[in-house]
């Protein structure tokens, strides 16, 4: 019997198309709160910028996997699991953006702000909608524990060889997130059973990016959208229709949810 639902937000509760939730997504997260199912956001957003978007108006969660699941909050926002990044990796991180000037997005629990911008930042931060964050001086940012930062780079000129201590995840063509080893949906999704007493045969999860494959995997049932990346295909149980074509809704009924 699940018990409660995970889902990612962009690609999988919002259309990449129509950068809106369709109805039959709103239908079916009423119809899962009116069973006692509980709901899960998780996703490598922050809680502020999600608000200030207005991504999820009109929806209510039980709790929020943020940030690639590097901080996971109840419903009221008290953090229950929380893996920043290395000070040390951070330090080294900052010195080669510096070196190569190359665009950062750096992101802590209330605010983000990035370097400056070029081409493929720009075109990443539309497709997912979010206004271009503050621009400074990074440092200024790490007073605060930093919880992920993105490089709008290809893959093979990451620096991560001066990371030892974090890992990356794509969400995007132009886009990476790095961020404590420690943390990921999946870490999160894990922490996320333990603090609210579920077993992962109670859970079910969607998603649609790479960044969702642990979570995907570590569901007792996990859903990947028709236009989701391989490796999200690769670890679900069950691929869906499209965001748009009700895949949501379609596959909770699949499986007797609803």
């Amino acid at each position: 019997m699940i018990k409660a639902v995970f889902f990612d937000i962009d690609g999988t509760l919002i259309s990449w198309e129509t950068r809106a939730i369709p109805a039959s997504a709103y239908a079916a997260l009423d119809a899962l709160r009116e069973k006692g199912i509980l709901c899960f956001v998780a996703t490598g957003r922050s809680r502020f910028e999600i608000e200030a978007a207005h991504l999820l108006d009109g929806l209510r969660f039980d709790g929020y996997l943020l940030n690639n699941g590097q901080l996971a909050t109840d419903g009221q926002g008290r953090a229950y699991f929380s893996t920043p990044v290395d000070t040390g990796d951070l330090d080294r991180l900052l010195q080669w953006v510096d070196a190569h000037g190359v665009s950062c997005w750096m992101v802590s629990a209330g605010q983000s702000a990035i370097n400056h911008t070029d081409p493929a930042a720009e075109k990443a931060l539309s497709d997912i909608h979010t206004p271009v964050p503050m621009q400074g001086d990074l440092r200024e940012l790490c007073r605060d524990p930093v919880y992920k930062f993105s490089l709008f780079l290809p893959p093979e000129k990451l620096p991560m060889a001066l990371l030892p201590h974090c890992t990356k995840t794509q969400w995007h063509a132009f886009g990476h997130d790095i961020f404590s080893s420690e943390g990921g949906k999946e870490q999160a999704f894990l922490a996320t059973l333990k603090h609210f007493g579920l077993e992962p045969a109670e859970c079910m999860a969607f998603g649609d990016s790479d960044n969702d494959a642990g979570m995907l995997r570590a569901a007792g049932i996990g859903v990947a959208m028709a236009a989701a990346s391989a490796g999200a295909h690769a670890a679900a149980d069950f691929v869906t229709r499209d965001c748009n074509d009700d895949g949501i809704l379609f596959a909770l009924r699949r499986f007797a949810v609803l």
